[in-house]
């Protein structure tokens, strides 16, 4: 088989695999935007070798620069996608630095100073600069998790990959009328193993992102999009082992009060709309890196990372004065909704289960005094 065959059937065969593929993917999985650009990757692929093919049937020299500027666009937009996935600004000004000192230069080796050998390193070297990019976004990551740690060395083994490429020119053996063959027929068969080799990659960060994906929704309570009790005692758990004598973290604890009386008055629609505007609050009200949760009913918790303690009795009185303001437009200005808070911090080798009991003891403190309060047990 010539390598204008494999170059026609290998290549455009095994990107159009990896594309659909992926699409197939994205249509299912739509939120994770960075698999679009995947796709389309895979697509300048299948099109940069389809034109190269019609480039050597045709002996068109503008093809094979055409086929040259895609295999770069493709490999740029793998670039993006990675960026895109670890949550990076994509470096859009060297990326098409790169591209364009790369084309200026195969532009004159194809046109001005024929030269097969120089445009063979110049695209290579191209290609391998934009996965050094991509290395050093992984490397960036503050702790790699063993998928991104296998994306690193994949992503390497490609930039290597490239950067030998050329050195098929200087192979013993190969006369000077066999060695653009021979030069096309690696670079067939590399971009094979390549393609397969990055797609590996991807398709395990995606597989890694769908089952976070998964966990994630398991966790989360769908009429308040706070964590349920399952999501909140995990993180809980990670907050409480990270405390110190001197920072310590607070648990709030917080019930609706005659939340079951508002819901035989007025329905479970009202109700419900009594409970998304409370997560609001607490969501609004509480620091970012506080723990919220509706831990089932009307029943939410907060808990606050060590160190900020002293706030929990701001939080909670932030919280219960806003909720008291808005709640008479909820359901009907007969009725003012209210909220009651416990608060516990908690001690030198507390549990969680006893740093709740204590919490839920001042919730109920706070409803036998009157509801509308806030306690908090020493």
């Amino acid at each position: 088989m010539s390598y204008e065959s494999v170059v026609g059937l290998l290549n455009p065969a095994m990107s159009a695999i990896f594309c659909v593929s992926l699409l197939t993917l994205w249509y299912y999985q739509r939120h994770l935007t960075y698999i679009a650009i995947f796709v389309l990757s895979y697509a300048v692929r299948i099109l940069c070798f389809g034109i190269l093919y019609f480039a050597f049937a045709q002996e068109a020299l503008a093809l094979r620069l055409v086929a040259n500027a895609l295999i770069l666009l493709a490999t740029i937009l793998l670039s993006v996608a990675l960026s895109n996935r670890l949550g990076q600004r994509p470096r859009y000004g060297i990326l098409f630095a790169i591209g364009a000192m790369s084309l200026a230069v195969l532009s004159y080796y194809q046109f001005v100073e024929p030269s097969l050998l120089v445009r063979a390193v110049v695209l290579s070297w191209g290609l391998a600069a934009i996965c050094l990019l991509m290395l050093v976004d992984v490397v960036k990551l503050p702790d790699r998790t063993p998928v991104e740690q296998l994306l690193f060395g994949l992503i390497a083994i490609t930039c290597l990959g490239f950067l030998l490429r050329p050195l098929i020119f200087h192979v013993p053996g190969i006369t000077t009328d066999q060695i653009e063959g021979a030069y096309w027929l690696i670079v067939s068969i590399s971009d094979a193993l390549i393609c397969s080799t990055l797609a590996v990659a991807i398709f395990a960060i995606i597989a890694v992102d769908v089952m976070d994906g998964i966990k994630s929704d398991a966790q989360i309570d769908v009429l308040s999009g706070l964590f349920n009790r399952r999501g909140f005692e995990s993180r809980a758990l990670d907050a409480l082992a990270r405390q110190t004598t001197d920072a310590q973290v607070a648990m709030i604890l917080s019930d609706l009060d005659h939340f079951k009386s508002i819901n035989d008055r007025f329905g479970h629609s009202s109700g419900d709309r009594i409970i998304r505007a409370f997560s609001e609050i607490l969501k609004d009200k509480a620091p970012r890196d506080a723990i919220i949760a509706r831990l089932g009913g009307e029943e939410f918790a907060v808990l606050l990372p060590p160190g900020q303690a002293i706030a929990a009795h701001i939080l909670a009185e932030a919280a219960r004065s806003a909720f008291k303001e808005v709640a008479p437009g909820i359901v009907s200005d007969e009725l003012s909704p209210t909220a009651s808070f416990g608060i516990a911090v908690a001690r030198e080798g507390e549990g969680l289960l006893a740093l709740m009991d204590r919490a839920d003891r001042a919730l109920y403190q706070a409803k036998s005094e009157g509801r509308d309060c806030i306690r908090q047990v020493g």
